[in-house]
């Protein structure tokens, strides 16, 4: 028996260890065929290594065999990947740990929240666990980011208080590991400093590992000691049985925290592993603490303590994922086996795992709507609030859901949260809904109860420059936090709570639908149908025109059709034939509804079809006769030149540069002119005089006119990406990548500007917008746009192009003292800059700008 014992353990060992598909542990079957051995000797040896806690079994049926937690605690096997994606990093940072004449010193380089943190951990329990380091070697590690601010405090935690060896970090560490995480926050004096630094440290009789941690795309300067450098994959690079058993971790992560059992739907389940995430894993387990959070609300009545997680339940970022699901069926199919089924994440065990039971089909109108009885069976005291997970309005915060979020968290924590709340919403300007205020309670109750010495990566930076408001609530929270409980917030943590409130921040969920307008019974609600059949996104509708019936209905009855689809978001019109696209002209000129009409002549090929074929005797003739009449009809009509119309509030500034950009790289040979905005009534007549003489090809400035179906191209398009993919952005072809749209505009600026030094403006202007910015909430078109405004109007100040104000000036500034005053004390720094003077004029019109009154 003994040796019996022996051999299967070590199959088990082998399978659960090298074979992806016993992740989750083995049953004793598969250990029988493997062995071609009787299954109930097997279960039998199986439950005895059980007793000698050489294994541990579930408790699912059937039930499964896993390594005892001494074996799985083991550096680097607990990480998802490890004989996957993470096997190449794992051998290079073992190779260099235990590089013969001693460690080598390693690089970590990974994009934002991928899990460097936790990889760097592992490489120092397995370092220590070979005794690498010295058994009184400390660990120091210095995170440049959170001295962004303070150079001279980097420094001295680098480099020591008196810059010499000993009193430097690697002096402290002498015979254990030093680790300097975000490596790309320091300066370029200071990246020369740490090279001449690391020179010395080899020296040292007792010189300690060091890792670096940078970004993926961060360059290191050369080292004096060689570097192993290891690179780590993002999310989506990962393979999809990776990716899923990352999602279950997270998962498994909240039942546990939670403890409750947590169901997810196979769409939702889908869309998470489809889905894109910028902060990697980091965005990965926020999206699902929030939907958890947004899962409490329903089902904290229940008695059977189940959460089941709805597509719905998912940011809409996430949820927009499943429109590439066909794109990935195969790969799909191998990851979830079963098309109706329930993923179940059980508290039972510290190691995740999955049922599956089968389940209704889930009607996901009746789920938004909080109608499907997997809703409406949650509890009845929470059926109001579960009809309004789609629009995410608030929930309210009633005396029961607080009794019953109190019995996962502590109560003094939702106290804080809910004294914090009316300050917090104050500064957002809108309520904080239940699912955020859940989410932060569950995530500051597991800050509270495991301490974690460690941090994910984040981009704050980011964080604090576009969500001033979110990340200013957040350092609040975060104060309150430390007096009241003597909890230490991390910068990192900091972001991480702010990402909370970014995740209801007030963003459009309106879209474009589409819209089949055909001749005949029936013909465009098939179309309608297979549309929507096949890209399950439900957004296609039909209008079918009765061929007997009078033009003049079939216009109201259109009209009526595309005023009650129409989200906000415009129509796209796809029609066959006929005085379709005049209707659709006159409709949007009437309702303001945008249109955009693709035309689609299936039925006149048709026809043409029909009536060759009923003539001529030859298939090859008729064939080459109706090919050529499509060819004809799809020919463009039009003889007029091509225009792109550039617009600005004053017909120089941003339009005339755009203007000149466009001349200068655009291969199109297009005509370009540059507008002011002025009123509606004379942009209008304006343009209607110019589509007598051109066909006007598209507008180009920082904000829609939505004239006539004129398609419009954001500046922003323009700037961000480079001067060769102009006409790819005019031509609204796909372009990939992406360019620093500032930059681009300083590379245009010092090509053609004469009188302002564009080194001066890169000092003053950043500045400014972010005040700007701040000030009046830009969006990013109107940032761009702002952006070219100011250098233009620099530059005509030191042209000696300057307009004298006006009556109409001195009114409006009369109208908006504050502002007036606000955007004088901003532009003093350009004034003091330049040795100029912004007049009247120019403020007017900045202010006309800022607060969008054309």
């Amino acid at each position: 028996m003994e040796t019996t014992r022996v051999l299967i353990y070590d199959l088990v060992r082998k399978l659960v260890l090298t074979d992806e598909r016993y992740h989750d542990g083995v049953t004793a079957m598969v250990v029988a065929t493997h062995l071609d051995m009787q299954r109930t000797n097997v279960s039998a040896a199986l439950n005895g290594l059980v007793r000698e806690q050489k294994l541990i079994k579930t408790k699912t049926r059937p039930v499964r065999f896993l390594l005892a937690v001494s074996d799985v605690q083991k550096p680097f096997l607990n990480l998802v990947g490890h004989l996957g994606s993470l096997q190449q990093a794992i051998k290079l940072a073992k190779a260099a740990v235990l590089y013969p004449n001693g460690p080598l010193n390693i690089h970590v380089a990974a994009n934002s929240g991928v899990g460097s943190t936790t990889f760097v951990h592992e490489i120092q329990n397995f370092a220590w666990q070979q005794g690498i380091p010295a058994a009184d070697g400390a660990t120091v590690v210095i995170k440049c980011r959170d001295y962004a601010d303070d150079s001279q405090q980097l420094d001295r935690q680098l480099f020591g208080d008196q810059a010499d060896l000993e009193s430097s970090c690697w002096g402290k560490a002498q015979g254990g590991i030093v680790v300097i995480d975000h490596y790309e926050y320091l300066a370029g004096p200071q990246r020369a400093k740490l090279t001449t630094a690391l020179e010395a440290v080899k020296n040292l009789k007792r010189p300690p590992l060091i890792i670096l941690i940078s970004g993926l795309t961060q360059q290191v300067m050369t080292m004096p000691q060689l570097m192993v450098k290891i690179e780590l994959p993002d999310f989506k690079e990962r393979p999809w049985s990776e990716r899923w058993a990352l999602i279950r971790h997270f998962l498994t992560i909240e039942a546990q925290q939670s403890k409750r059992t947590i169901r997810v739907t196979l769409p939702a389940a889908r869309a998470l592993i489809l889905a894109t995430y910028d902060q990697n894993l980091k965005a990965l387990k926020t999206i699902i603490t929030m939907a958890c959070a947004q899962a409490y609300v329903r089902f904290m009545g229940d008695t059977d303590r189940e959460v089941r997680i709805y597509l719905a339940d998912l940011a809409l970022s996430v949820q927009r994922a499943l429109a590439h699901e066909r794109e990935y069926q195969r790969e799909l199919t191998t990851v979830f086996e079963s098309a109706d089924l329930l993923m179940t994440f059980d508290i039972a065990s510290n190691v995740d795992r999955s049922r599956f039971r089968k389940m209704p089909k889930v009607n996901q109108r009746q789920l938004d709507s909080g109608t499907h009885p997997a809703v409406v069976e949650a509890s009845p005291s929470v059926n109001t609030q579960a009809r309004s997970i789609k629009s995410r309005d608030t929930l309210p915060q009633s005396v029961t859901n607080v009794e019953r979020l109190a019995k996962i968290v502590s109560p003094d924590i939702i106290k804080i949260v809910t004294a914090w709340q009316p300050d917090c919403e104050r500064l957002l300007g809108r309520p904080l809904s239940a699912s955020v205020f859940n989410g932060l309670c569950l995530h500051i109750n597991g800050l509270y109860r495991h301490m974690p010495a460690s941090e994910q990566a984040t981009n704050e930076s980011h964080l604090q420059q576009q969500y001033v408001v979110e990340y200013e609530a957040a350092v609040k929270l975060a104060q309150i936090l430390a007096t009241k409980l003597a909890l230490t917030i991390s910068v990192a943590e900091v972001s991480l709570l702010a990402t909370f409130l970014v995740a209801q921040a007030p963003t459009t969920s309106r879209h474009p639908v589409v819209l089949y307008v055909m001749h005949g019974e029936g013909t465009a609600q098939a179309l309608m149908r297979t549309t929507n059949i096949l890209s399950q996104v439900d957004n296609t509708y039909a209008y079918d025109i009765d061929l007997a019936a009078h033009s003049k209905h079939v216009m109201q009855a259109l009209s009526r059709k595309i005023c009650e689809i129409d989200d906000g978001a415009g129509v796209l019109v796809i029609y066959d034939m006929g005085s379709i696209k005049w209707m659709l002209a006159a409709i949007q000129a009437k309702t303001k509804v945008k249109i955009r009409m693709i035309q689609m002549p299936v039925t006149l090929v048709g026809l043409e079809a029909a009536r060759k074929s009923a003539r001529v005797t030859d298939l090859d003739d008729v064939y080459h006769l109706v090919t050529l009449a499509l060819q004809q009809l799809t020919a463009e009509k039009t003889t007029k030149d091509e225009l792109i119309i550039t617009l600005c509030h004053s017909g120089e500034g941003g339009a005339a540069q755009i203007k000149d950009y466009i001349d200068q790289y655009s291969r199109l040979q297009m005509r370009v002119k540059s507008l002011a905005v002025g009123t509606r009534d004379e942009l209008v007549a304006t343009v209607l005089r110019l589509q007598q003489v051109y066909q006007i090809h598209a507008f180009v400035g920082t904000f829609d006119p939505q004239l006539f179906g004129i398609p419009f191209i954001p500046m922003t398009m323009i700037f961000e990406h480079s001067h060769q993919q102009l006409d790819q952005v005019l031509m609204f072809q796909p372009v990939s990548g992406r360019w620093g749209a500032y930059n681009q505009i300083y590379r245009y600026f010092k090509a053609q500007l004469e009188h302002a030094e564009v080194t001066k403006l890169q000092r003053v202007l950043p500045p400014l917008m972010d005040e700007l910015t701040t000030l009046y909430q830009l969006t990013e078109d109107q940032q761009i746009g702002l952006f070219v405004h100011l250098g233009s109007m620099i530059e005509r100040i030191l042209a000696g192009k300057v307009v004298a104000a006006t009556e109409q000036t001195r009114q409006l500034l009369a109208k908006y003292p504050e502002d007036y005053q606000r955007l004088r004390q901003c532009l003093r720094p350009v004034e003091q800059t330049f040795k100029l003077i912004v007049n009247d004029e120019m403020v007017a019109t900045l202010l006309i700008i800022l607060k969008q009154l054309c």
